[in-house]
């Protein structure tokens, strides 16, 4: 019997997939564009985020669990779908580089400045084949160990509590100058990784969707908390004219057993950003094996590796990434939204031809 992925282990992939580096500039684009006490408009993003899995949800329940490729390819030709499925194998590629690239920016500047940066990108690149070569089962299994030494670091926010102040929020809501739409485009990338998702289809236990809504909350508890803290402990202005802001908080965490914690916070993240890439990585390679099946699985593997060894080497700075990341990001959320869309049009056009045929049958 074919081994499939129970919801549990999906709840954690999704939480894992959605924490990017984004995470830790969060608080900052949140004040930015959504003024006092924008931290509550994680909740209004959290919604429109269910609404997309609602979209995959029901593409699952109509499609009967076929996959997508199945139902895009009963109606829409095969040569007709390459340069879609080039342009988001582009994308995903391009998104698992650059989050993977600016992770080593920092870590580079933080711990080992004269080291290449080449160094660092092989050695992700390594991982990232490792857990490609075991597939989704066992990359899904990893993933979960994964999390299990990530998230304890989540706790350590709990020893600012004594230095929260509850008058630091003011009693003023989205004032400042604030641009909702760049806010929510900003803060929704940090919610993307769950498109991926809509490749799950054939592999997965029956009644799974409840897993990416259980994800997406976890995400979304995270994120609240953090943000919560940041807007709690720093002053409006503080959080605005600081890069990383949630680097700071942790550097104000003392703990008895533990110095500098916000060193050992951002590299047990590498752990994350991983999780991220990989998963990127593997629905390029996904999408590949469609459109050529004859072709091994591990071929792909090497030539979406080599993509992306090359992409991360491309940026010379933080700033670049920055900027790569940022049209990257809204191509994602363009697809995040238009590919449920597209397959959701497909699958009510085949309903409707099979009910008139159906229709034409009982006539006849």
């Amino acid at each position: 019997m074919k081994e499939r992925l129970h919801p549990f282990q999906l709840s954690i992939l999704i939480y894992m997939i959605q924490n990017g580096l984004v995470l830790y500039s969060l608080p900052r684009f949140i004040a930015e564009y959504f003024g006092t006490n924008g931290w509550l408009s994680i909740i209004f993003i959290f919604v429109l985020v269910n609404i997309n899995i609602m979209m995959i949800a029901i593409i699952y329940k109509l499609g009967k669990g076929r996959s997508i490729f199945e139902i895009i390819e009963a109606t829409v030709p095969k040569w007709v779908m390459v340069p879609i499925y080039l342009f988001i194998i582009g994308i995903w590629i391009g998104m698992a580089s650059m989050i993977m690239r600016a992770y080593i920016f920092v870590f580079k500047m933080m711990f080992f400045p004269t080291l290449p940066v080449s160094l660092f990108v092989i050695l992700f690149i390594i991982l990232c084949f490792q857990l490609l070569r075991g597939g989704i089962y066992k990359m899904t299994k990893a993933i979960v160990v994964l999390c299990a030494i990530v998230q304890p670091m989540l706790f350590l926010l709990f020893y600012l509590i004594p230095e929260f102040d509850f008058a630091r929020y003011t009693t003023f809501f989205f004032k400042g100058e604030t641009d909702f739409f760049k806010g929510a485009l900003h803060v929704y990338t940090a919610f993307l990784g769950i498109e991926v998702s809509i490749l799950f289809f054939p592999m997965v236990e029956k009644k799974w969707t409840k897993a990416l809504f259980i994800g997406n909350l976890l995400t979304t508890v995270g994120y609240l908390l953090v943000t919560a803290i940041c807007f709690g402990f720093f002053s409006f202005n503080q959080i605005i004219n600081d890069l990383f802001p949630v680097m700071t908080l942790f550097e104000y965490t003392e703990v008895a057993f533990l110095s500098r914690a916000e060193n050992l916070c951002f590299s047990v993240f590498a752990f994350k950003i991983l999780s991220i890439s990989v998963i990127y990585f593997w629905g390029a390679q996904q999408i590949f094996g469609n459109m050529m099946k004859r072709v091994k699985p591990n071929f792909w593997i090497f030539i979406i590796l080599a993509s992306g060894f090359i992409l991360a080497l491309i940026p010379d700075s933080l700033v670049d990434v920055e900027k790569w990341l940022k049209w990257l990001s809204y191509c994602a959320i363009g697809i995040a939204w238009a590919l449920p869309i597209f397959v959701l049009c497909i699958l009510f056009t085949q309903i409707l031809l099979k009910k008139m045929n159906n229709r034409e049958t009982d006539h006849a």
